[in-house]
């Protein structure tokens, strides 16, 4: 061993000068071999010997290539030349570099390549989507995944590409009970298409062999095109500015258009998107370009369209609380803090840029849709589906699925940080009709104070196992872990912690319910058909969620959590900025205090046709905190006061006591019947 350190470090690494190659075109290498502290020169006199190996093990070509360098470092390259033609199939290619050094006698790297199949990448079954669950040829099909990119390289793997690392590691998932794993782009779009137009062959050639060893093990794959906010190739506003959506049709076409006659494949259009300024990512702030202020003025102007532009314009003045002489321009940053005197500040703006992101988003996933289908061409698989994974943040500002799930096949939801909250991510990031998938889970590393971990490796494993039962069991489409193995080269104590495999490859205590899990799952996936909708439904009261001072989404976990937990009863939700389905036994609206008012005549429309609607709180207010008479409508007069620090509710003949603490009191209010008796449950 002391021998052995004194030589220092050597590297031996073998390439093809692609990953995949079609029938007829021959195999080529490079070799590089480093060693950076010593030198290389006692290895030019052998060369380097591949040996290339069918899926049989048969040999079918060998080469010696010779290493020319001084230094630390030495390389060579050579070309399959004469032999039989080498038919469809994944290759293995085994190299050995003979040294004198008696510290060691051979260095071994082992890589392979593909040489291109069509009718393995046509023979994947087809993915569809149902009204809870994705099918998979027609049949239930409940997802238990992991994420992968690659276990040596990892968010590399289409720059530096190992086939037989893939091979190896995808042959571990399908044991294991993989039965999807997402993958995908999270940094180096330009990498792979530096100009608008031309993408980099080798990349999209990567991606050829990772589909077709994803397709041998015969699981699908979903793969992720853009990350947070998407690549703007030199444009002004990532999603506004047409150079940049241009751009990134020509990024998502190449893909869709190279695959289009794969049934297995699912687009998932960016990770966890933010709304739309680069400095505030996971928040809905402006970017304040010449593209998102023209986009903004247009739609305020339809959202208040009256007669004419000048009573439109006061329309707009009116709801923002600004004077007439004001410039009509995009928020502040201000406008978006909550503190106890507003000043200048116009926070109800806020609430207006929070929904017109919403429809901005809408409106680029449909555009980046339209280019996916469009390349997918007559000869493609129209039903290739297509979602957007999006994490906890789309439950507050963040482009949410309750807007954007009618553009998508399915919805996603990224599990990360409300452990305590599990039902509630997954209820409200769920829309009728259409699976909710819960696309990325695992445990965040946490630390005490000390810096010691805040859990066991058994501990994390009893909560992931939890988080993923819960996305089956709670009416989910099923769950996708994330990842596979831990990636080390991310700068992150907690990024770095998280993942089935160690750095060192050996598996975690995670990786056991997993597989328990994903065979449970396997073996009664008949009996998930034929689920029952939900007779509640929970309207999410987005304008108070949307505004400085939300306490709205408060009050949608305690229902969340009192009706599955006291009543076992499951709920539906959709937002009130959404049409409502049905007529549910039960429509609840917790604490909304303000409400748009077509949401208001949806709830009455509901009621009228026998639902039993529960408000809490006051209602008598727009979404732009303009008086509503909505009280008075229904026989009653109300008047909306601050909450005290102790409040007495009357439920028919009961009294219950309810307490406000911290700024609660400074920030909720309730709605006053009449002032000599306490506050009551009315029924109209």
């Amino acid at each position: 061993l002391v021998e052995r350190g004194v030589q220092g470090s050597v590297q031996l690494i073998v390439r093809p000068s692609l990953a995949s190659y079609y029938p007829g075109e021959q195999p080529s290498f490079t070799v590089q071999f480093r060693r950076p502290k010593r030198g290389v020169k006692e290895h030019l006199r052998t060369g380097c010997r591949l040996g290339v190996l069918d899926e049989q093990g048969r040999t079918v070509g060998q080469l010696d290539i010779p290493l020319l360098g001084s230094g630390g470092l030495a390389t060579g390259s050579a070309r399959m030349t004469g032999g039989e033609r080498l038919r469809p199939g994944l290759y293995q290619v085994n190299a050995a570099l003979y040294s004198q050094l008696k510290s060691f006698h051979v260095l071994r790297c082992r890589t392979g390549f593909w040489v291109y199949d069509d009718a393995l990448i046509r023979s994947g079954k087809p993915i569809t989507a149902g009204n809870r669950y994705l099918l998979r040829d027609g049949k239930t099909f409940p997802v238990t995944g992991t994420t992968y990119m690659a276990s040596d390289v990892h968010r590399k793997f289409l720059f530096e590409p190992n086939p037989y690392v893939w091979n190896r590691d995808f042959g571990e998932m399908k044991a294991a009970g993989v039965n999807m794993i997402r993958s995908g782009i999270w940094t180096g779009w330009k990498q792979i298409m530096p100009d608008a137009g031309a993408p980099n062959e080798a990349a999209l050639r990567a991606m050829d062999a990772f589909v077709l060893t994803a397709r041998k093990f015969d699981i699908p794959i979903i793969f992720t095109l853009f990350a947070f906010l998407p690549e703007s190739w030199g444009g002004a506003n990532p999603y506004l500015d047409p150079r940049s959506v241009n751009a990134q049709k020509e990024f998502v076409t190449a893909f869709a258009h190279r695959y289009r006659q794969v049934n297995d494949i699912i687009w998932d259009l960016i990770n966890e998107p933010s709304f739309c300024n680069p400095q505030y990512l996971w928040q809905c702030r402006p970017n304040y370009d010449r593209y998102e202020t023209e986009a903004w003025q247009v739609w305020l102007k339809e959202r208040y369209a009256r007669s004419s532009d000048e009573t439109t314009t006061a329309r707009i003045h009116e709801a923002h609380r600004s004077p007439s002489d004001e410039a009509i321009t995009l928020p502040a940053k201000e406008d978006f803090e909550d503190v106890n005197v507003f000043q200048g500040r116009r926070p109800i703006k806020a609430i207006d840029y929070r929904l017109f992101a919403q429809e901005m988003f809408i409106r680029w996933v449909k555009e980046i849709t339209g280019a996916i289908r469009g390349a997918q061409g007559s000869g493609g698989r129209p039903s290739q589906l297509i979602t957007v994974g999006q994490d906890e943040g789309g439950t507050y500002d963040s482009p949410g699925n309750q807007f954007f799930g009618n553009a998508v096949d399915f919805t996603c939801v990224h599990n990360w940080w409300l452990n305590d909250d599990l039902l509630w991510d997954q209820a409200v990031t769920t829309i009728p009709g259409k699976p909710n998938l819960v696309e990325e889970t695992g445990v965040m590393f946490y630390e005490k104070m000390d810096a010691t971990p805040w859990r066991t490796e058994e501990e994390a494993r009893n909560l992931l196992e939890r988080k993923m039962a819960v996305a089956l069991g709670a009416g989910g489409a099923g769950f996708i872990q994330w990842l596979w193995n831990t990636n080390p080269y991310m700068a992150s104590d907690n990024e770095a912690a998280i993942g089935f495999h160690r750095a060192d490859g050996t598996a975690k205590p995670e990786l056991e319910p997993m597989r328990r899990l994903a065979r449970f799952f396997e073996a009664h996936r008949q009996l998930m058909d034929g689920g029952k909708e939900e007779d509640v439904v929970m309207v999410i009261p987005h304008s108070q969620i949307f505004s400085t001072r939300n306490f709205a989404a408060e009050a949608t976990r305690r229902c969340v959590r009192v009706m599955n937990e006291h009543f076992s009863t499951p709920v539906a939700t959709v937002s009130e900025y959404r049409p409502m389905s049905g007529s549910p036994k039960l429509l609840i609206m917790p604490s909304p205090r303000t409400m748009n008012q077509q949401c208001w005549e949806r709830l009455l429309s509901c009621a009228e046709r026998g639902s039993t609607v529960l408000l809490t709180g006051t209602i008598d207010a727009d979404d732009h905190w303009l008086p509503v008479e909505r009280s008075k409508t229904l026989g009653v007069e109300a008047t909306s006061k601050p909450v005290a620090e102790e409040e007495f509710l009357r439920i028919g003949d009961t009294e219950y006591r309810v307490s406000y603490r911290g700024e609660k009191i400074q920030r909720v209010e309730k709605a006053v019947i009449r002032t000599d008796q306490k506050p009551t449950v009315i029924t109209i």
